[in-house]
């Protein structure tokens, strides 16, 4: 059995995936990478999880970049831990390094989280078996707040600053501000996860939409950005706001991983 199973959800042809040559070009071995192209994306990785051999599943993207002795540590990590957020760097010194990927980062020294990224983030197999997989009804937009929410329910999430994943936050101003709108139009979906009522979540909406301080930033350039993000984010907010109309109560689009662990369980 190999000691790590790499999932990456992704369209791409395998031989175009840039995490996966990265990883081939790493001392370490003993992992397979698992490519599944299903839609959405937590419906990928789910499928790349009861596909995996090993217990240690690491999840990124197709566009990360881990950094040598990578998933050597992770395997490490996965010995003790439950799960781990990796430290992901935006590799261009532009606005989007300076100003907006402050949440990729914890710093310098390791601790415990209570979130992770889906480009640089590794979990244990048997907390699936304990709170169930990707939520499949989220799709892209806070999937991995949703299933941190409910590993932190029963586990810990460990930053190890030493697991250094390169990954681009944005491309452009105008790629930024559609990845927030499409973000943000699962807001709701997450919110009504987290028991907020339809009224609140219209106050939140409203709340954040009138809040001048949503609109500046320390420069000129910066400023803009956010400011197209804030109407971006409203508009997308609104826009799943009226689409979600009805949350069933439970587990929602969580599926169950039940497939028989063969390692010691993890430290939660």
């Amino acid at each position: 059995m190999v000691s790590v199973s790499v999932v990456i959800a992704t369209l791409k042809p395998r031989d175009e995936i840039e995490a996966i040559q990265c990883l081939e070009d790493q001392t370490f071995d003993e992992f397979e990478v698992i490519v599944c192209d299903k839609s959405p994306v937590t419906r990928a990785r789910n499928e790349g999880i009861r596909q995996s051999s090993s217990d240690k599943i690491v999840f990124l993207d197709d566009d990360s970049r881990p950094q040598p002795g990578y998933l050597e540590k992770a395997n490490d990590v996965l010995e003790t831990e439950a799960a781990y957020a990796g430290r992901t760097i935006h590799p261009v010194d532009d606005v989007f390094a300076r100003h907006f990927t402050a949440h990729y980062d914890w710093g310098a020294d390791p601790c415990y989280v209570d979130h992770f990224w889906g480009c640089n983030m590794g979990v244990h197999r048997d907390v699936f078996k304990t709170v169930g997989g990707w939520d499949e009804e989220m799709g892209w937009g806070h999937e991995e707040k949703e299933l941190a929410r409910r590993v932190r329910s029963e586990f810990d999430i460990r930053y190890d600053p030493e697991l250094v994943v390169d990954h681009p936050y944005a491309s452009s101003i105008t790629d930024y501000w559609k990845k927030q709108y499409k973000l943000e139009t699962k807001s709701p979906y997450y919110w009504s996860k987290c028991n907020v009522s339809r009224a609140d979540q219209l106050k939140n909406i409203f709340c954040e939409a009138f809040d001048p301080l949503n609109y500046v930033r320390i420069t000129p350039v910066a400023t803009m950005i956010e400011a197209g993000s804030t109407v971006a984010k409203t508009a997308g907010r609104l826009r799943g706001f009226l689409d979600h109309t009805h949350h069933e109560e439970g587990r929602g689009g969580v599926p169950d991983i039940d497939r028989p662990s063969q390692s010691p369980e993890p430290s939660g």
